[in-house]
């Protein structure tokens, strides 16, 4: 157990790290937490970061080199947003890991990367805050309620026209953030779908590689980017 504990300052920093990218973007994505955890890394977050960076730079901050680094929830963010977008060749690696390193979480770019629970983590097998909070179950019970509140009031205020949410054992909390929105499953019960006034809201499963596969991002695309296009 870690013997040392951020300040009061510290932690109200971290606990209120917005995400990465243009918050005006057309494209949201919210996940569950980031990967990573160490009370060290959460200083340095508290000491260098902003409430909104940009992706590879603000990680670069923490000694972190990500623009070109092989991390299956970005590749399949790019692939998808490519698709989306009718970009020709969204299915093939090097594009893929070229848009992540140049136009993934940029402040003049499409996308806004964000995160239901502020703290990151490698697994939710793994709690590397006790010093914090003792238990990751007291975490959630402290921070989930505000954290879904401040999503809604951004997304309301944003209008993004797709926000994006990823993880199906939190699609029951992403749909609190959208109180008076009805979702309906499509695409095989694959995913969820809600219609908002001003964009459309998707719970997707998780994006590893196995879950979503080209052939769901295709079908996403087909029922889905034209209508991004024309709008």
């Amino acid at each position: 157990m870690e013997n040392h504990r951020l300040s009061n300052k510290e932690l109200e920093r971290v606990l209120k790290f917005e995400g990465y990218g243009n918050k005006n973007g057309p494209y949201w994505f919210v996940g569950m937490e980031e990967g990573g955890g160490s009370v060290e890394e959460l200083q340095k977050r508290a000491e260098k970061f902003g409430p909104v960076e940009f992706l590879h730079s603000s990680l670069d901050k923490i000694g972190l080199d990500t623009m070109y680094l092989h991390v299956p929830t970005w590749r399949i963010m790019s692939k998808l947003i490519m698709a989306m977008q009718r970009k020709p060749g969204w299915e093939e690696t090097k594009n893929a890991r070229d848009y992540q390193a140049n136009k993934l979480g940029r402040g003049d770019g499409d996308t806004f990367l964000t995160e239901l629970m502020p703290l990151p983590s490698r697994s939710t097998g793994v709690w590397p805050y006790p010093s914090i909070y003792p238990t990751r179950a007291e975490y959630y019970e402290a921070i989930r309620p505000g954290r879904i509140k401040w999503l809604s009031s951004e997304i309301s205020s944003a209008r993004p026209s797709f926000v994006i949410c990823y993880g199906k054992g939190n699609w029951h909390h992403y749909e609190k953030i959208f109180p008076n929105i009805k979702f309906k499953s499509e695409l095989d019960e694959n995913i969820r779908v809600g219609q908002g006034e001003h964009g459309t809201i998707l719970l997707l499963p998780f994006f590893s590689y196995y879950l979503v596969t080209k052939s769901l991002i295709k079908q996403i695309a087909n029922l889905f980017g034209r209508r991004h296009n024309e709008g």
